[in-house]
């Protein structure tokens, strides 16, 4: 009973100490948007925030269409080079469909970060 003991601390010191931990995924490094409580105070503010539409829409196909305002764009490197012309304090707002797989909202995500966006919110979905 002794030797089986010993077999079974030295199995589990082997186990722990050849254990490796998987890392995190990564955060996404904005915000989340607000919505207002009922009867909350909104604060004003004097200068206007430009915000720009990034709208992807399920379509017949398996990629969504992508819609910049009311254009449509065809890749993602189409919409990094439309939003490479952008000046920095414009906010992009993604707004995808509730059908839309979550892969092509990161796509849109990833080709704002590569475009050197950083001021982008998702869309909070009303009713």
């Amino acid at each position: 009973m002794t030797s089986l003991i010993d077999c079974f601390f030295l199995l589990m010191i082997f186990f722990l100490l050849t254990i490796q931990f998987q890392a995190p995924e990564g955060v996404l490094q904005n915000r989340l948007p607000q919505t207002d409580a009922p009867g909350g105070a909104q604060l004003q503010q004097d200068v206007e925030i430009v915000k720009l539409r990034i709208k992807l829409a399920i379509t017949g196909s398996e990629q969504p269409k992508i819609y910049l305002q009311e254009r449509s764009i065809a890749s993602y490197d189409e919409l990094a080079l439309y939003l490479g012309k952008l000046p920095d304090d414009i906010l992009l707002v993604i707004e995808p469909e509730p059908k839309v797989p979550y892969k092509y909202v990161i796509g849109a995500y990833n080709t704002c970060l590569k475009a050197q966006r950083r001021n982008i919110v998702f869309a909070v979905r009303q009713g």
